[in-house]
């Protein structure tokens, strides 16, 4: 009886599958035999010698860190080589005799390098880690690094470890933006170690450090080194795979490091507060300082140098680690007096020239209160708007709380981004706070206290709400562009070592203000008689442009001296460049405040490529005019 058709097919396919799987066999089995051939044979010494004295040991090679530049290319943040002396503990035999060798290591003036107690207790923890490099004397002079070379056979297991470390050249002014890097806690290891973190590595605790430390820390590399039995490094293995490290991306930011100077320089060194400048037309931040500062150098300090300044500054009642620029909250004062005007022109019908039914005597009595007139006590008589503004009259603005009411003056103060957070690329932005009936009941509700229609009077001239330095520079360079309002970013973009640009920052229009040309217009004329002759932000002047400002005086809580605050954009007909003063517990803005905003704005009219083609264009424009 023949054999089916279907049983020779499978005979077949098993004949096929028997054949595959010999071939495979075969062929890795080749492979093992070639590769033991060539570690057995050709590099037979090699291996010999590794075996017998040496072991090997995978390095990680520890990526650089992406620099930080201003909008000039100057550097704000790179890197500087540093020494650590490290322990290996799976090859720390004897500890004590190890120890006790280091403690006889002295510096050039005679002193100890090593304390018994604090390595005992270091390299206690390092048995949890044994394979782990574990500090023992960060940022070590070349002298210590000799020493410890030329001992090497003493000290079995100690090695140095070459690193970097970050270095700031324009310390404290740019403080509050950079931020500065810290070790990481034992308590975070755990979970970062996951995301490629060693023990022992730093990450980046405030400023942008910590907003970009994804893309500034880059991606560490590894190779295999040979080890002696000290624990020394003889040098990478060649026939081992090496992994280069990837360096992080360079940042490129909108500050420009003169200006940072500029205002460092003018803010007095006795007071804080906060000095912001920004570009109206794309969100740009020019400038943003805070004081007190820090100098940012010392946290990349050895770690005894830097918990002593670090006890220092935890216990300082100025609280320098705080950005003022983005966390300080304070009454916009009199500025706010400048939202308020645009409020009663757009919703109120009122014109530039138009004038109140009450003159100013000084105060005005709303019930049972009289609300005075700030430092005015003989009144400024019926006023105009412009002169309103330009006086600062608190009386005309209570009667434009009083016709408006809070809802339609929060309606305008939110188009000029008072109210929320600017979307700066900062850690912690406070978003302020914008009082009115609903919010102050909710806000007072624990207390017990509501709203009432004379609360008005304090919102319609700034007391009650709170703003942050950012929002308010914001809210000036709203008011005289008239038309958008940006998110606000410091990071323009992102490049790699070798230029090319990976990232860039787009513009993001936040809002559109979209006011009648006339309501601009009369915005800015009334801000510009502020700081024109006879106005109280005078000393804000720059020689040939047109500057536009306000001055304020918001109330402390504290009882002490009122903060100073000035607000300017400039020109003000076309702001290329908005910015924002508070100084606290300083008194008036117009004698405190506004020379810092007129050093700033001089400097950047007289100094900045932009600044000096505007000038020198009105300067032109002028003479045209003067001709025809």
């Amino acid at each position: 009886m023949p054999t089916p058709v279907h049983l020779q097919d499978d005979q077949q396919e098993r004949l096929w599958k028997s054949v595959v799987l010999t071939i495979a066999a075969a062929t890795l089995f080749i492979v093992l035999m070639l590769r033991l051939f060539h570690l057995q044979v050709v590099q037979a010494d090699t291996n010999k010698r590794l075996s017998a004295e040496n072991s090997m040991q995978l390095r990680v090679l520890k990526a650089p860190r992406g620099r930080i530049f201003d909008r000039n290319g100057v550097a704000l943040a790179r890197n500087r080589p540093s020494y650590t002396i490290c322990v290996l503990p799976y090859k720390l035999k004897d500890r004590d005799s190890v120890i006790e060798r280091l403690c006889t290591i002295r510096d050039s003036s005679g002193a100890a390098v090593f304390d018994s107690t604090e390595l005992a207790a270091k390299l206690g923890k390092a048995i949890y880690r044994r394979f782990d490099p574990t500090p023992i004397k960060e940022d070590a002079s070349i002298e210590l690094v000799s020493i410890i070379e030329e001992h090497a056979r003493e000290l079995p297991g100690v090695i140095v470890e070459t690193e970097s470390r970050r270095e700031y050249p324009l310390g404290k002014s740019v403080f509050h933006i950079l931020g500065y890097m810290g070790g990481i806690p034992e308590k975070d290891f755990d979970e970062l170690k996951t995301r490629g973190y060693l023990y022992g590595d730093h990450i980046g605790k405030a400023g942008l450090e910590k907003q970009y430390e994804e893309e500034l820390r880059g991606t560490d590399g590894q190779e295999y080194v040979e080890v002696n039995a000290y624990g020394k490094r003889m040098g990478q293995i060649e026939e081992m795979p090496r992994i280069d490290p990837a360096p992080g991306l360079d940042a490129y930011l909108s500050v420009d490091s003169r200006l940072q100077m500029v205002a460092d320089s003018a803010f007095p060194d006795t007071l804080k507060g906060s000095v912001v400048a920004i570009d109206p037309r794309n969100g740009e931040v020019r400038l943003m300082f805070s004081s007190p500062g820090l100098d940012p150098n010392i946290f990349s300090l050895a770690t005894e140098l830097r918990n002593k300044f670090w006890a220092q500054v935890a216990t300082d009642p100025s609280l320098p680690l705080n950005n003022r620029a983005t966390s300080g909250t304070y009454p916009p004062g009199s500025t706010f007096k400048l939202v308020s005007a645009v409020a009663s022109m757009d919703a109120g019908g009122k014109k530039i020239h138009s004038r109140m039914p009450t003159g100013c005597t000084g105060g005005y009595r709303i019930g049972t209160r009289f609300a005075k007139c700030w430092y005015y006590p003989r009144g400024h008589g019926r006023l105009s708007l412009e002169d309103a503004v330009k006086y600062s009259c608190n009386v005309y603005f209570f009667q434009v709380g009083l016709n408006l009411g809070d809802e339609v003056i929060n309606h305008y103060a939110r188009k000029y981004g008072l109210g929320e957070p600017t979307g700066i690329d900062l850690p912690q932005e406070k978003g302020g706070w914008l009082s009115g009936e609903k919010l102050y009941n909710e806000r007072f509700k624990k207390r017990g206290w509501k709203w009432t229609r004379g609360l008005v009077l304090d919102l319609a001239i700034g007391q009650s709400q709170l703003a942050t330095p950012l929002q308010l520079a914001v809210m000036s360079g709203g008011l005289a562009d008239g038309e958008k309002r940006y998110r606000t970013f410091l990071v323009k973009e992102f490049r790699t070592r070798q230029g090319v640009v990976v990232r860039q920052t787009m513009p993001r229009v936040e809002a559109r203000i979209e006011l009648d040309n006339v309501v601009t217009e009369s915005i800015q004329q009334a801000m510009n008689s502020v700081v024109g002759p006879g106005g109280t932000g005078w000393r804000s002047q720059v020689p040939g442009i047109p500057v536009g400002g306000k001055t304020g005086s918001a109330e402390n809580p504290h009882g002490e001296k009122t903060h100073a605050l000035f607000v300017a954009a400039a020109p003000v007909d076309n702001p290329v460049i908005a910015i924002a003063v508070v100084v606290e517990n300083a008194g008036h803005g117009g004698s405190i405040a506004a020379p810092i905003s007129g050093a700033v704005l001089r400097h950047f009219f007289a100094n900045d490529s932009e600044g000096i083609r505007i000038v020198e264009a009105r300067a032109e424009q002028k003479k045209k005019d003067e001709k025809s």
